[in-house]
This record gives structure tokens, sequence and C-alpha cells, in this order.
């Protein structure tokens, strides 16, 4: 067992409200006895990334009396399950709760509904949760009335596919997203179009779906699309673009906001890459990126 007085000592900061505890190999007791540790009074962030944290710990947390005014709770990459999720969704110790990364632990369609239906979570603004929702828990999210706040969300790698994007896109209750993450899911060019003609979507300021097969249909209902036209940031690496797909990007009349593209890993040739780089539809680009290691600054 690790000492857990040092931790905290060593990741307490007063300052900040903060609680810095990630990569740190802690497990379930670890866990429960920081939590018994009077310092933690008034943090309001925990960070806990990347270690072996399960659904015990996550109940320690929850019980805990000095967690009661978290705003963040970052979890990413531990061992987290539906029960644990489902603990949380009743758990009126988050009721404070904005931002909540639960991405890379051992959540399904089953936390996903606890988490859209509880009436505990509202004021949460982030959300990033996995890695097997599945197209069911991305339609729980989607179709969720507890978590309309939502102005992030990030679920990639779910193995979610057209259903799932679909569910989002028709959703009416999502409308203030500005960040949607779907990247290392399945979803195809029929997703993809109804992702770009999405009403509720048309506030997205970035759109990530790396490894998605969207291929040049999906790409050109994006970059057709005038719900799209807020996007300071697309991410498309590897997503089966070929040059008659990134031919709508630079001829696109709806992108002018964009900042950064990501074409890793898509078959596009130097000749449309430089229409994409000089293309007086795209005024406001400054980095696109069509290798690894070989970001092109737009002057």
């Amino acid at each position: 067992m690790a000492d857990t007085a040092e931790l905290v000592k060593e990741g307490l900061n007063i300052e900040n409200s903060e609680l810095d505890l990630r990569e740190k190999e802690l497990g379930d007791e670890d866990i429960i006895a920081i939590m018994k540790n009077e310092e933690i009074k008034g943090v309001t962030a925990l960070f806990l990334e990347f270690n072996e944290i399960g659904d015990d710990g996550l109940r320690a947390i929850l019980e805990c009396p000095a967690m009661k005014n978290l705003t963040v709770l970052n979890m990413f990459k531990n061992e987290v399950t539906d029960e644990g999720v489902k603990a949380m969704a009743k758990s009126k110790s988050m009721l404070n709760l904005s931002e909540l990364i639960l991405s890379d632990n051992k959540v399904t369609a089953e936390g996903a509904r606890a988490l859209a239906s509880s009436n505990i979570l509202g004021s949460l603004v982030s959300l990033w949760v996995g890695d097997g929702l599945g197209d069911e828990g991305a339609a729980a999210i989607a179709g969720s009335e507890s978590l309309m706040r939502l102005n992030q969300l990030s679920l990639y790698r779910n193995n979610i596919g057209d259903e799932g994007a679909l569910a989002i896109a028709r959703s009416k209750n999502l409308s203030h997203l500005t960040e949607l993450n779907l990247n290392w899911n399945y979803v195809e060019p029929e997703g993809a179009v109804a992702l770009a003609n999405s009403d509720t979507l048309k506030n997205l300021e970035q759109l990530t779906m790396t490894y998605n097969p969207i291929g040049n249909r999906g790409i050109q209902a994006i970059a057709g699309s005038e719900k799209m036209q807020n996007l300071a940031l697309l991410d498309l690496y590897e997503t089966e673009i070929t040059d008659d797909g990134a031919r709508a990007i630079a001829e696109s009349k709806n992108l002018k906001n964009l900042k950064s593209l990501v074409l890793i890993h898509n078959d596009i040739s130097e000749e449309v890459q430089e229409l994409i780089k000089n293309s007086p539809n795209l005024p406001n680009l400054e980095n696109v990126v069509f290798r690894l290691g070989a970001e092109s600054p737009n002057a």
C-alpha cells in the first residue's frame, strides 16, 4: 500500500483547491485511506488519471464529506465499472460536478443509461465516458434530459457506429455542444452525413473523427453543410478520404472559421494538399497536417 499521507502532501495544491494523484499506481485501498485524510478538506478538483481505482475506490470518494464541493473529477484510465457509475449517478455529493472524465474505464451502455437518467449530474458541462458504450450507450447520452448543459462530449473508442451517430445528430438535448470527440469508433458515411446536417450540432467548434471510415461522402457532407460553419478544429486522421473529398474542403463555403485541420493517413495528392493550403475559402486556416511530424503553418 502506498504512503498515502505523503502522496496527499505532494499532490495537494491548496491555492487552487486541487489534489493531483495521477499515475501513482493507486488502488481502491489507497483511495479509501486518502479519503480519510483531513488535509483534503476543501478540494474541488481531483485528478486520478492512470491508476487502478475501481468501484470501491469511487464509492469512497462519493461517501467522503470532504468531496461534497467537487466540481472536477478525472478518473481517466482506471477500473470503474457500471456499478460504480450507478452509485455516482445517485450520489448527492456530486451535485456540483461540472467535469467528469471516465474514458478508458469499464463502462458500458448500462452505465451510460445511469448517467443519462441521473437527476444529480445536471450541472455537467464536460463528459468523457467509455469504453464500451456502443450505439445503445451513445443513444442514451443523446436522449438524456439531465445532461442538457453539456458543451463538451467525448465518446472516443466506444464501438459507436452509424446508429449512435444518428442518435447524436437527432438529439434535441445536445444543442449546447461546442466540442464532440468520436475518435476511434466506426462511424461511416451515413453517420457523418447525419452529424453534418444536424440542427442540434450547429454550434460545434471542434469535431474529431480519427479512425472513423467516413470517406469522401462523409467529408463532402461536412464541408457542404451550413451547420458546420462554426468549426475551428476538424480532425479527420485516417478517415478514408481521397482527393475528391479533400477538394470539397478546399472548395467549401462553410468552413471560413476553420483554424486547424488534420488529414494524416489519407490518400491526398500533393496537388490537392496545395489547394487546401492556399484556398481563399479557408481564410483562417492556421495549421493543416497531412503527415505525422509535418505540421504546415498557413502564413
